[in-house]
């Protein structure tokens, strides 16, 4: 199939390292990889080079003014979008739009309503809510992101309680799929070495308590803090809890606060690494965190983690929940319950034999339920389904799109 993946969100830079650029990255590369041509269209390239010869992507020039104000400035980006895909569309001839979800982001609704084309949705969050904060005009805005969730053709979801919310928009949940994230098992896998990473840092000889992601509060950064403080109370002193990722105002805040609390060897915040280097940094840890989540969030860090065979220690939520069971592929803690955190940390750390079994079973688990493959064919099905059941009367896909 030809298929048109469109991501009008400035906030996700396509060949960056957060977890939402890996989504739409390795989402188009996966259907690639499954015989389909897939042409990007997106209002952010920003990030390192690695796959971009593999990818072809139309950008659309994102605005910058803050005068327009943040509400305006998604508006009109939505139209530039639009005037992009058509322009796409005149020259090649798609078959089915894949959309992900972004504030005020009509155009996936419109050009397949327009051309008869299979849609698919997919919603990772409720925008509103994630972008409340910075939201001006909230009534304008609930309003179109209800629009969008009533309108798509098929949505997919990371998590069930999404699913469960986005079905009142909708009316039921028959055309709305689950679909967590997954796992590029072949870069993310036991077999690479942290122990370069290891040397380099420092870590020789302590316990690595790792995570990988960005600072953003919604993470859970400043329990690290506390986590810090319960483990030196349990008697822990050889440990590192080792901080990957996060923008350069705030990995400086977090260490200037470090040598304040007297953590200075006990944390360690490096900054962002290349994606490419991302799997050395999972495989120098002992064990791996989430700290927090949102209650409806798929982490990709939790299947990157499982994919390098690491135990993870992430908190009670459905999505976490559903990917991997308490003491056998990982362990669990209720949500910003830092004793518990601590406690599962501590018992990781006194039993190395249960670190590598949990490991290799959380490994075991991602291969068996979060691989991209299985996501772009589940991709595949969805929109074939689609194209069958609006009936084209026989015509070619895309016949009804202009010359």
């Amino acid at each position: 199939m030809n298929i048109c993946f469109l991501c009008a969100d400035p906030g996700v830079p396509v060949f960056g390292r957060k977890g939402c650029s890996t989504h739409v990255r390795e989402t188009c590369l996966t259907l690639i990889h499954l015989g389909h041509d897939v042409r990007l269209v997106c209002s952010n390239v920003e990030g390192d080079d690695a796959d971009r010869a593999n990818l072809t992507v139309v950008e659309v020039t994102p605005l910058r003014s803050k005068k327009l104000g943040f509400d305006l400035r998604h508006v009109l980006v939505d139209r530039r979008m639009h005037k992009a895909a058509e322009g796409l569309f005149r020259q090649w001839r798609p078959d089915a739009i894949y959309e992900r979800y972004s504030l005020y982001s009509q155009t996936g609704i419109r050009l397949a309503r327009k051309y008869r084309l299979p849609h698919l949705m997919e919603i990772n969050a409720f925008m509103t809510h994630e972008q409340k904060n910075r939201i001006k005009l909230m009534p304008w805005a609930r309003s179109v992101e209800r629009r969008i969730f009533e309108r798509a053709r098929h949505v997919v979801v990371v998590s069930e309680p999404l699913r469960e919310e986005v079905a009142k928009f909708r009316g039921g949940a028959e055309t709305i799929t689950r679909m967590p994230m997954a796992v590029d098992l072949s870069r993310f896998s036991p077999d690479i070495d942290g122990t370069e990473v290891r040397t380099r840092l420092g870590l020789d000889g302590r316990f690595v308590i790792g995570y990988v992601g960005t600072l953003t509060g919604w993470h859970g950064i400043k329990l690290l803090y506390d986590l810090a403080r319960r483990l030196e109370g349990l008697g822990m002193e050889n440990f590192t809890i080792l901080v990957v990722g996060g923008d350069d105002k705030r990995v400086a805040d977090n260490r200037r606060r470090v040598a304040e609390e007297g953590f200075s060897g006990k944390m360690k915040f490096i900054g962002p690494v290349p994606h490419r280097d991302v799997p050395s940094h999972i495989r120098a840890m002992d064990v791996a965190l989430v700290p927090d989540t949102t209650y409806w969030s798929s982490p990709a860090k939790l299947f990157e983690y499982q994919g390098c065979g690491i135990p993870v220690l992430a908190p009670r939520y459905p999505a976490i929940e559903a990917a991997m069971d308490h003491r056998r592929e990982g362990w669990l803690f209720t949500p910003c319950d830092v004793e518990e955190m601590a406690r599962g940390a501590y018992e990781l750390h006194k039993d190395p034999e249960a670190r590598r079994e949990i490991g290799a079973r959380a490994r075991e688990r991602a291969a068996q339920d979060h691989s991209w493959e299985s996501l772009g064919q589940n991709v595949t099905r969805i929109l074939e389904e689609q194209a069958s059941d609006l009936g084209r009367g026989g015509s070619p896909p895309g016949a009804s799109l202009p010359q």
